[in-house]
């Protein structure tokens, strides 16, 4: 079968390759998949995680069609694959947080991904998808819905609650979409105009006197110091990126003396998943494409995710 891999990193060592299809589990068709920035930096050598094995196989966010039956999924349901690989048998794989298992990681980056025409996976790294949502959406649950569903739920939102996302890219635009379902008062620090359509107040620059219950902030480095003088007392801030880098400065008095909360998110649970899968299927949820691309045509996508302003970017097969 045809795969995308690379054995170094670097955009301009990635190729098509031929290979045979391994692993264990159901045989699964792949139809779409996403490229985020987790793909992006996995292959431009700017992860955080070990990347294994090598020669690689990327791709951590796909749907497809199962070719085989399960013992719950059947042959040519349309499914996702939940990327988190774990043993079952730590403390935190029994206390329902398999995504932080201690001898797992993420699928695609401690193991072969889904870059690829066919994959094996486990059953219980599958959810079938809701016959009433599109393709387009589907494949970006996995990682951009999810991470957006369980960040929010960790910072335990109240209705009419204020909330300031940073960024509308995949996850900002699920973020946007579960807050307001939740009931919360939506506010986004970005470029993208497009979403003000929809009764969201957007922000070229933060007024200085603007001050949130709840604070969204995947971008981390500056920006992460500066959004923290826009939280109210006893305010929470979530964090799951780094895109503007790891390292921030910030004022610890004001943290404990507004008491503040820091709450770091990765990923989700299966839980989530399926709590958000079921909350997907009765609301619809919209999500813009900047860009379609072949698989086999993924440096040009990945020159194209590097400059795109807004919507994601989704690979076909």
């Amino acid at each position: 079968m045809k795969v995308i891999e690379f054995s170094k990193p670097g955009i301009e060592n990635i190729h098509v390759a031929d290979r045979n299809l391994e692993g264990n589990g159901i045989k699964i068709k792949v139809v779409k998949a996403g490229l985020n920035p987790l793909d992006y930096n996995l292959i431009d050598g700017k992860v955080v995680y070990n990347v294994n094995p090598m020669p690689h196989i990327p791709g951590s966010e796909v749907m497809g069609i199962a070719m085989e039956d399960g013992k719950y999924v059947k042959k040519g349901d349309r499914v996702i694959v939940y990327n988190r690989i774990f043993d079952g048998s730590c403390d935190m794989c029994y206390s329902g947080n398999e995504h932080l298992c201690y001898n797992g990681g993420i699928w695609g980056v401690i193991s072969n991904g889904g870059y690829s025409e066919f994959i094996r996976i486990g059953e219980q790294n599958l959810f079938r998808v809701p016959d009433s949502m599109d393709d387009n959406t589907a494949v970006s649950v996995g990682i951009g819905a999810l991470t957006s569903y369980r960040a929010l739920k960790l910072a335990n939102p109240l209705v009419n609650e204020k909330i300031l996302v940073y960024g509308a890219g995949n996850t900002g635009i699920f973020t946007v979409q579960i807050a307001r379902y939740m009931g919360l008062h939506v506010y986004v620090y970005s470029r993208n105009k497009g979403l003000e359509s929809s009764g969201i107040t957007v922000f070229n620059s933060i007024p200085e006197d603007f001050r949130a219950d709840i604070i969204i902030n995947p971008l981390g480095g500056k920006l992460f110091s500066d959004s923290m003088n826009h939280l109210k007392r006893k305010g929470r801030i979530v964090t799951y990126g780094v895109l503007t880098g790891k390292i921030a400065d910030t004022d610890i008095a004001s943290i404990y003396t507004n008491e503040l909360k820091i709450i770091g998110s990765t990923g989700g649970t299966r839980k989530d998943l399926s709590e958000l899968l079921s909350l997907m299927e009765a609301r619809h949820f919209d999500l813009p494409v900047y860009k379609e691309y072949s698989l086999w045509d993924i440096k040009e996508a990945l020159h194209a995710f590097r400059d795109r302003i807004n919507g994601r970017i989704v690979l076909n097969l």
